[in-house]
């Protein structure tokens, strides 16, 4: 990465990670997120997911130009299999910097300086529907009127779609601080003029859509509010993850969470910290608690008879959820449980907790002695 890159890299990371948390708006590796700086956009390489986007790896860089340049020469041809392969090299062609790019890398071409792509729950719930046309005109009827919001029929992934959005806008970039694309069978693209801008438009829309369908995804939205409380706190950047495992909710119904804190191993340890929390109402409060006592971030928060988990990212997230899971089945059954001393809790946190489960061991200089 070029040092002068530094800080729109940083931004992305911000705007991926904040929607790369949220399973209501996105699931595994799908969607992308995007940043323009004059001719040149920074936007989520293919094959990485939007939580693992950061400042060192998951972005590409590419000269927007070319790829505005292209969508002008075919946006009156027939996509053809033949213009679909052409358009990987244009994309190939336009790169500065990183990996592929995103497939929907032109798409975002000739929108606004940040854009993400997004399958939220809701829209798709509407869209994969036969009248959805329809309905989205309905629900969303003043912001179409105002041309922040545009129905796009469904287009194969890539160039066909770029292209219908290219004539959507008569070749230029949208006039109003906001707007989205509704993708038929897919997802969203939003579009904005600043990061706040672009989150807040696009947190309104979903919950016009949910309202819609009388859809409560609000264990979802929560996610956000704890990291932004984690953020606070000073505990920069984290994601969080809500959890729906049934074999963990069951578990949880029958134990008592504060009798079930200590760690009976060393991955509970390094996983899942010196102990778990719970916050019945107060979350502020419990996070200050936690970070006076233990000098840390709760990697498992218990909020009523909801499990979230904490982490760099949400696939570190998941890899807790994992082994807290492993950590319930060890506290079953009604024998005496023999926790780990105080000394072996503080020999394993000496190794640094807080690396990859994997690269702890061998990294370690004295792994000859484990």
């Amino acid at each position: 990465m070029v040092k002068k890159d530094k800080n729109i890299v940083i931004n992305l990371a911000k705007l991926s990670k904040y929607f790369g948390q949220r399973y209501d708006l996105i699931q595994a590796a799908g969607g992308n997120s995007s940043i323009k700086l004059n001719k040149q956009m920074f936007i989520k390489s293919s094959g990485y997911s939007l939580a693992e986007l950061s400042i060192s790896n998951g972005y590409s860089k590419v000269n927007n130009q070319i790829l505005v340049d292209y969508l002008s020469r075919v946006k009156n041809k027939k996509i053809s299999r033949y213009e679909e392969d052409r358009s990987f090299k244009i994309l190939k062609n336009s790169l500065l910097y990183g990996g592929n790019p995103s497939i929907e890398t032109l798409a975002h071409s000739i929108l606004k300086k940040y854009t993400i792509h997004l399958h939220p729950i809701a829209f798709n719930m509407i869209t994969v529907q036969k009248n959805s046309n329809l309905k989205i005109n309905k629900i969303f009827k003043r912001e179409i009127d105002l041309n922040q919001i545009y129905y796009i029929e469904y287009k194969t992934p890539g160039v066909a779609l770029a292209k219908e959005i290219f004539n959507k806008l008569n070749g230029k970039p949208p006039k109003n601080n906001e707007c989205c694309f509704i993708l038929e069978n897919h997802g969203i693209i939003t579009s904005a003029s600043s990061i706040n801008k672009l989150i807040t438009f696009t947190e309104l829309i979903t919950q016009k859509a949910e309202k819609s369908l009388n859809v409560n995804f609000e264990r979802y939205k929560k996610t956000t509010k704890i990291s932004n409380e984690l953020d606070l706190a000073g505990f920069k950047n984290m994601s969080v993850l809500y959890s729906e495992d049934l074999i963990i909710n069951d578990f949880l119904k029958k134990f008592n969470f504060s009798k079930i804190n200590e760690p009976l191993n060393p991955d509970s340890l390094l996983y899942c910290g010196l102990s778990l929390m719970g916050s019945n109402s107060n979350l502020k409060r419990s996070l200050e608690k936690y970070k006076y006592k233990y000098k840390s971030y709760p990697r498992v928060i218990k909020i009523k008879d909801k499990i979230y988990f904490v982490a760099e990212n949400i696939l570190k997230a998941k890899e807790i959820e994992d082994v807290f899971k492993s950590h319930l089945y060890l506290y079953s059954g009604a024998s005496e449980k023999r926790s780990l001393s105080k000394d072996d809790i503080k020999r394993l946190e000496s190794y640094n907790p807080q690396k990859n489960r994997l690269r702890f061991w061998f990294d370690y200089e004295g792994k000859k002695e484990i």
